[in-house]
C-alpha cells in the first residue's frame, strides 16, 4: 500500500471515528442539557414560590389572621388580609395564594382564598403535605412532589406567619400548575433532541467536506492562519509598548486581561500531522484573540473603582432600551442606588477607603441584580437596569440587599459600615415615552429614602 492511498484510509478512519465520537458526545451532551435544565428550572421556580410565599407572610398581620374566623367575613380585618393575598393574586404569575390554619391534630383548613372564581371555602380541610407541616413548624418549604386536589395538579411553597408575640398563627400557601413545570420540561428534551440531530448533521457535513477538500485549499488555509497569527504577534507588542508600566493603576479586570496578554506565548507545538497544524495554529490565534477582547471590554466598558460598568456602558444600554420603547417591546425597571455619608469617609478616612467602601456597595448590588446589570453612574451613585423584571420582583430583591447590607456592617465600627439609600421603578407601557422619565422615578424614590435615613439620623442625636 503506498503511502497517498494509506493517507486516505486514515483520513475516512478519523472520520468515521470523529462522527461516532461527535454522536456520542451530542448524546451525553443532551442528557446532561435536560438533566441541568431541569434542575434549573425546579430550583427557579421553588425559589420564585419561596420568595412570594415569604413576602406575603411578612405583609399579613399575624395577630389579625389568627383571630379570624367564618364569622369574620366583611370585617375590616378580613378584607386587610383579603386585599394583601388579593394583590399577589392579580399582580404576579402564579395559580394560586391562599391563607392556611393548622387546627393542630395534624390536619389544615383554608382561611382567606382571593380567587374570584372558585375559592376555598374558609374552615375546609385542605391537603396536608411534608412542606406544609414543615412550614407549620416555622420553617417555609416547598413541595417536591406535586399533588392533585379538586383544583388541579400542583407544585406548592408554604411560608409561616408571626404575630407579635413570634407564635405561629397562621400559613400562607402558593401554587403553581405542575403542568406549566412540565410542559417546559418537555419543551426542553425536544430542543436537546433538534441541537443533537442539527449538531449530528452538521458534523456529517463537514467531515464531508474535510474528506472533499484538496490539498491546495488546505495550504491556503495555513497560509491565512500563519499570517494572522504573524499579525496577532505584532499587536501584542504594539499593545506592551505604552500600558505596561501602568499595570499596578488599572481595575482587576483590565490588569487580568493585560497580564494575560503580557505572559502570552505561541502555543504552536511542533505537528505530527497537517491537522495537528491546524490545530495548533488556531488555538495560538484563538488564544490572543480571546485576550484582546477581554482587554478591550476591561478598558471601554468597565468602571476602573467598583468594576461595574461605566458611563460608556450605561449610556449604551439606555440607548437600547429608548430603541426599545419606540418600538412597543420594552419592559424593565430601574433601580437606583445612593450610599450615605461616602462625603464623610473620604474626608475622615481617605480616598482609599471611600473607594473600597464604594467598591462592596457594588459587591453586594451585583450580588443579587448580577454584574451585567449594574452602571456606576457619578459619584457615590449606581443604576441598577433589569430586563424582562417585575416591579415586584425588583423590591424583593432590595429588601434582600437589606439583608445583604446587615450582614455585611454586622461587627463592624460604626464608622466603615455601609448605608445606601435605594429607590426603584418600572416602565409603564403607553404611559412612559422614554428611558429618563422611569429613571427620574426611580431617583426621587431613592432622594426619599436618603432624606428619610437622614432624619432618622438626625432625630437620634
Amino acid at each position: 500500500m503506498n503511502t497517498a492511498e494509506k493517507k486516505i484510509k486514515t483520513s475516512k478512519r478519523n472520520t468515521v471515528l470523529a462522527l461516532v465520537m461527535l454522536l456520542m458526545t451530542n448524546v451525553l451532551l443532551s442528557i446532561s442539557l435536560v438533566g441541568i435544565s431541569k434542575y434549573t428550572l425546579r430550583e427557579q421556580m421553588n425559589q420564585r414560590m419561596l420568595d412570594i410565599a415569604n413576602t406575603a407572610a411578612y405583609m399579613l398581620n399575624g395577630d389579625e389572621l389568627g383571630a379570624l374566623t367564618a364569622e369574620d367575613a366583611g370585617t375590616e380585618p378580613y378584607h386587610r388580609a383579603l386585599d394583601t393575598l388579593r394583590a399577589f393574586q392579580e399582580n404576579i404569575q402564579l395559580d394560586y395564594i391562599y391563607g392556611i390554619k393548622d387546627m393542630g391534630d395534624g390536619t389544615f383548613t383554608f382561611t382567606i382564598d382571593p380567587d374570584p372564581d372558585d375559592p376555598g371555602e374558609f374552615g375546609s380541610p385542605i391537603a396536608t403535605t411534608d412542606a406544609l407541616v414543615k412550614a407549620s413548624k416555622g420553617t417555609p418549604s416547598v413541595d417536591m412532589e406535586s399533588y392533585e386536589d379538586e383544583w388541579g395538579r400542583f407544585y406548592s411553597a408554604y411560608s409561616p406567619v408571626y404575630d407579635s408575640q413570634g407564635n405561629i398563627t397562621g400559613i400562607v400557601g402558593v401554587d403553581f400548575n405542575a403542568e406549566w413545570y412540565d410542559g417546559k420540561l418537555n419543551s426542553i428534551r425536544m430542543v436537546a433532541l433538534g441541537i443533537t440531530a442539527a449538531a449530528l448533521l452538521v458534523g456529517v457535513g463537514i467531515s464531508l467536506i474535510m474528506m472533499t477538500q484538496n490539498r491546495k485549499r488546505f495550504a491556503d488555509m495555513m497560509k491565512t492562519i500563519g499570517e494572522l497569527d504573524a499579525a496577532t504577534q505584532r499587536l501584542d507588542r504594539t499593545i506592551l509598548q505604552s500600558p505596561k508600566n501602568k499595570l499596578g493603576l488599572r481595575s482587576e479586570g483590565g490588569n487580568a486581561a493585560l497580564k494575560a496578554i503580557s505572559e502570552s506565548e505561541s502555543t504552536k507545538k511542533a505537528a505530527g500531522s497537517e491537522y495537528e497544524e491546524l490545530s495548533s495554529s488556531l488555538t495560538s490565534v484563538y488564544g490572543r484573540l480571546k485576550n484582546y477582547v477581554e482587554y478591550i471590554d476591561s478598558e471601554v466598558y468597565t468602571d476602573q473603582v467598583t468594576d461595574t460598568g461605566n458611563k460608556a456602558a450605561y449610556k449604551l444600554r439606555i440607548s437600547k432600551l429608548d430603541e426599545a420603547i419606540a418600538a412597543g417591546k420594552a419592559k424593565f425597571t430601574v433601580a437606583f442606588f445612593d450610599i450615605n455619608g461616602l462625603k464623610k469617609v473620604y474626608v475622615a478616612k481617605g480616598y482609599e477607603a471611600g473607594d473600597a467602601l464604594m467598591f462592596e456597595c457594588a459587591r453586594l448590588i451585583k450580588k443579587l441584580f448580577g454584574g451585567g446589570n449594574v452602571f456606576h453612574v457619578t459619584g457615590d451613585e449606581f443604576v441598577v437596569i433589569t430586563d424582562e423584571a417585575a416591579l415586584i420582583d425588583t423590591e424583593i430583591l432590595l429588601a434582600k440587599f437589606e439583608s445583604e447590607l446587615r450582614q455585611y456592617n454586622s461587627g463592624r465600627d460604626e464608622e466603615y459600615r455601609l448605608s445606601v439609600a435605594k429607590g426603584a421603578a418600572a416602565y409603564k407601557p403607553n404611559r412612559t415615552k422614554s428611558f429618563r422619565q422611569v429613571f427620574i422615578e426611580a431617583k426621587e424614590k431613592c432622594d426619599k429614602d436618603k432624606a428619610e435615613y437622614y432624619a432618622r439620623i438626625n432625630k437620634s442625636k
